[in-house]
């Protein structure tokens, strides 16, 4: 009986050592034989197998000459060792070959969105920015993002109102009353005026004969009555116009002989001052600040007022005057 171990259990491709074949025939020791010429596969391919350092030892016992194997058990004490195919070397520069486009390529769209976020205005970009400095304002998201730190050592400044406010109803209120009374004080100076104009009409037609009495203080006070409530004010110094204050007195003094300049300080310097404790009626009440009166010994005064006005009896004195008494 002869045994020979399958080619393809003893087959091997590119290797260092060669193939090891095992061959026993009837009344024969086995014989073992070394080929460096690797054997074809069957078939055009199959397995390449190398023998083992194992199955290297077995095949050396196996050369008793009383060994005696089938194909099957030859199978069972011998191992197959699978060959690696030896894979192909790649170069050194293939992956940089292969990754030069990809970094040619990021750094062109680098550059390109450098180019494009420098030269593009701001406002180009939806940034609003300061028309005095130049420089970009934030925006509403970006400064509800930005947090603040307060150091330590800053302090809390006092609150303080800025004395401004709405405008009340009670104000608004006031506010057009006073215009109403300005509105009515105009229209009530107006129709004086009016009525000034025709009493001074009327008392042009009218006659201020001289008292034919020597002057007293009761005298001049009788004389100046007459004129109450009938002359307006004005510039003048005659019933069939106007009465100044300074025009009334020289107008009232000169029925008695006496003649006055015209301005109150002119006709209080033509006098004396005395006190009030000595003044009687027929005196003169000088106000500094330009205003003349006939005083009527009882705390009372005959002048003419103002504009808008006639002359009047004022039963009191207003403010501080100085007492002067004509020679």
């Amino acid at each position: 009986m002869t045994s020979t171990t399958p080619a393809r259990a003893v087959e091997r491709l590119h290797v260092d050592t060669p193939a090891t074949t095992l061959t026993q025939t009837s009344g024969a020791a086995p014989t073992t034989s070394a080929s460096t010429t690797p054997r074809p596969s069957r078939g055009g391919g199959g397995r390449h197998v190398a023998l083992s350092p194992r199955a290297a030892r077995r095949a050396a016992r196996l050369e008793d000459d009383r060994w005696t194997a089938s194909a099957e058990d030859e199978r069972r004490h011998v191992d197959l060792v699978p060959v690696k195919r030896p894979s192909a070397k790649r170069g050194k520069g293939s992956f940089a070959r292969r990754a030069k486009p990809f970094a040619t390529l990021g750094v062109m769209t680098l550059a390109t969105g450098l180019f494009v976020s420098v030269s593009m205005p701001a406002a180009a970009a939806g940034v609003d920015v300061d028309a005095a400095t130049g420089g970009a304002i934030p925006s509403a998201a970006t400064m509800q993002s930005v947090s603040y730190s307060v150091p330590s050592t800053a302090t809390a400044a006092p609150f303080t109102r800025d004395g401004y406010g709405a405008t009340s109803q009670e104000e608004l209120d006031a506010s057009a009353a006073a215009a109403a009374a300005a509105a009515a004080q105009a229209a009530a100076a107006e129709s004086a005026s009016a009525s000034a104009s025709s009493s001074a009409s009327a008392s042009s037609g009218r006659t201020f004969p001289a008292p034919n009495v020597a002057r007293s203080g009761e005298a001049i006070l009788n004389y100046a009555a007459q004129f109450v409530g009938v002359v307006p004010y004005g510039n003048g110094n005659d019933p069939s116009d106007s009465f100044a204050c300074d025009g009334y007195v020289q107008y009232v003094f000169a029925a008695f002989g006496v003649s006055l300049p015209r301005g109150a300080g002119a006709q209080a310097a033509s006098g004396v001052q005395i006190s009030a404790s000595e003044a009687v009626a027929g005196d003169l009440l000088y106000w500094p600040e330009g205003h003349i009166a006939i005083y009527d010994g009882n705390g009372g005064m005959y002048d003419s007022p103002d504009w808008g006005r006639y002359v009047q009896h004022r039963l009191t004195i207003w403010g501080d005057p100085v007492y002067i008494r004509i020679p």
